[in-house]
């Protein structure tokens, strides 16, 4: 009996590694500077620049603002099943948003679940020339 509670509480502590390790694989994947485009809101198509961190272990994720002009940083990002959800006011308008990979450069998602988000990597030479 003892040798199946052993058997047990190691194939528990795998199971929590493997998705902690893919959390943080996962957070990987996102860091950095990201452009989301965003297919027919009310206002048309929109293309809104998004960077990622982790600190401390934790995804922080921020947005350009059309309303200030600056970098302001999201409500809530996290993690669930490889996608990664966010939540945030834009315009006078509390939105959520939810990209998963889909190639290494590349996510696809839905805003609001109305609206197609297809996301594309900047690539730090794209940064660069653009400023």
């Amino acid at each position: 009996m003892k040798r199946v509670v052993v058997v047990i509480a190691m194939f528990l502590f795998t199971f929590s590694a493997n998705s902690v390790k893919a959390q943080d694989s996962t957070s990987q994947y996102f860091k950095g500077k990201w452009e989301f485009f965003v297919k027919g809101t009310p206002n048309g198509d929109v293309t809104l620049p998004v960077r990622f961190d982790v600190v401390e272990g934790k995804l922080k994720g921020y947005f350009f603002s059309p309303d200030t002009k600056s970098e302001v940083k999201m409500d809530t990002v996290f993690l669930v099943n490889e996608k990664i959800s966010m939540a945030f006011n834009i315009m006078s308008y509390d939105v959520t948003l939810y990209v998963s990979k889909k190639d290494p450069d590349h996510a696809v998602g839905s805003l609001m679940e109305m609206f197609e988000v297809l996301a594309t990597r900047r690539k730090e030479e794209e940064v660069k020339t653009s400023n």
